[in-house]
């Protein structure tokens, strides 16, 4: 539709007439629309979300914070599963740290002569997943059960970081 051309004869059907197709044609409306500013963050943020890439150290503070919770949760006392060479177990030194593609939870362990060692588990993540490093066959008898107790705690905490993050 020209608006120059000739004027509205009297069988002109306003009906007739799509009007969108007409701006959407005409030279002066050939402008993509902006886009809503509102419309435009909501897209970024959908891009964004797609590929989200973990900072390991965000990863370790909450297996830490997971695992922690699991081990007072789980353990009614954790001197229980202490070797005979061990003297008591600080459950509130839970600590999970990083280490290349590695995390490690550990517990401060205070031996009987005084000395202090912090046993852990290992988990590695690997292809976008994490995957705990089975080591139970290395582990001296003894200190199976404080080992197991760090490993249900770690897995624990991998699973409830699974089920609220597309982490592994």
């Amino acid at each position: 539709m020209d608006f120059n051309s000739d004027s509205i004869t009297p069988d002109f059907d306003a009906d007739d007439i799509n009007i969108f197709e007409e701006l959407s044609s005409s030279n002066s409306f050939s402008q993509q629309p902006q886009m809503n500013p509102l419309e435009r963050i909501l897209l970024e943020e959908e891009e964004v979300n797609e590929s989200i890439t973990f900072d390991s150290d965000v990863i370790a503070d909450l297996l830490q914070v997971l695992a922690h919770h699991a081990i007072v949760k789980h353990s009614d006392d954790p001197a229980n599963v202490l070797p005979d060479v061990a003297k008591d177990v600080d459950i509130n030194s839970a600590r999970v740290t990083s280490q290349e593609d590695e995390f490690r939870l550990s517990l401060l362990v205070e031996l009987q002569d005084e000395q202090k060692i912090r046993p852990c588990v290992r988990v590695r993540q690997e292809n976008g997943s994490l995957n705990i490093v089975e080591e139970e066959e290395k582990v001296p008898k003894q200190w199976l059960p404080l080992y197991k107790m760090l490993h249900q705690a770690l897995s624990s905490a991998i699973d409830s970081l699974k089920a609220t993050a597309q982490i592994a």
